[in-house]
Parts: structure tokens; C-alpha cells; sequence
């Protein structure tokens, strides 16, 4: 915790440093122990004015009071300070974690030859990603490529399609319904 004064029209002694860190406290608990506070103190005939800048992890709280006395005014900006923390802090906790989308499609590669129905079993799983393309686009990829099927994101419909080769030499095209 580093703490800066500043004192416009105001001398800053010991006593008015002492309540502030005393008040302070109050701060961390909320953030912990790492971060950086200006105070800025202001006299103007009959205002009393506070200015706290808290800057901590990558966020940068402002607290202004102004009153007629500057122990009041402290006591206001660091309270202001204190519920900006606490609405900071909240909204990170309760922020919604949603996982990414999906960028790739996991392709399992069937044996060939005579397979009991009741066996089943996987030759070959490889990562395809999930490109935007049109059908026409697919069947160009699907002729440049070693396996029988291209898996693409249709952009007319937004969804994962699939094109291979059917036994007969024709294409086939998997599309989901909307």
C-alpha cells in the first residue's frame, strides 16, 4: 500500500495522515494490501474538500466528498471509494462464464471391411476445424483433401454442415434442420 498526500490550502500533518490510513482499512479489506492511493486535500473559504484515487490490479477508483469540515470529507470519499470496490469486486464475481465456442469438430474415421453391428470401432479421430465456406467452397476443399468428408460452417444458414463421398463416387451433404 503506497498512499500519496497532496494538501491545497491544507497543511497535512501526522494526525490527518494517521486518520486516513485508519480509515483506510476499511479499503483493505475490500482489495488487499497492493495498491496505490492519492489523497488530495482542498481548502476554499468554507468547503473542505477530499480526493482519493485508488488505482489497483488494473482498475482506477475515484472517490470526491466535499463538506465543511475534512475529516467529514474522508470519511464521504473513502465510503464512495468502499461501494465502488464492492460493486467492482461483485460484478467480477458474478459475471457469467461461458465456455468458448466451438472452433473444431472432432472427426472419428470408421474401419473399412466386415464390422459385427455390435462392434464398433474407431480407426483414426482428428481435429478438423470449423471453417465459414459455401457448398461450392466445400466441394473444392473436399477434393483437395485426404479424408472422405469436409466439415464447414454454412454461411446462408449458420450451421455446421458436412459433404462426402458416397460409396456410389456421388457427394453426399449433411445439413441440420432449422
Amino acid at each position: 500500500m503506497r498512499v500519496d498526500y497532496t494538501g491545497r490550502q491544507v497543511e497535512i500533518g501526522p494526525d490527518l495522515r494517521q486518520y486516513t490510513e485508519e480509515r483506510l482499512k476499511k479499503i483493505v479489506r475490500l482489495v488487499g494490501e497492493r495498491f496505490d492511493l492519492h489523497v488530495i486535500l482542498t481548502a476554499e473559504k468554507h468547503r473542505r474538500s477530499a480526493e482519493l484515487t485508488l488505482k489497483f490490479r488494473k482498475n482506477t477508483l475515484v472517490g470526491v466528498e466535499e463538506t465543511g469540515d475534512t475529516r467529514t470529507a474522508i470519511n464521504g470519499a473513502v465510503d464512495k471509494l468502499a461501494s465502488q470496490a464492492v460493486r467492482l469486486l461483485e460484478r467480477r464475481r458474478t459475471q457469467k462464464r461461458r465456455p468458448k465456442p466451438t472452433s473444431a469438430v472432432l472427426l472419428n474415421i470408421l474401419g473399412t471391411g466386415r464390422v459385427d453391428h455390435d462392434e464398433h470401432r474407431i480407426v483414426q479421430s482428428e481435429r478438423v476445424p470449423l471453417k465459414p465456406m459455401t457448398v461450392e467452397e466445400a466441394i473444392d476443399a473436399l477434393d483437395r483433401s485426404h479424408s472422405g468428408a469436409v466439415v464447414f460452417r454454412n454461411p446462408d444458414s449458420e450451421r455446421v454442415n458436412v459433404i462426402y463421398h458416397r460409396p456410389d463416387g456421388t457427394l453426399g451433404l449433411i445439413e441440420p434442420e432449422p
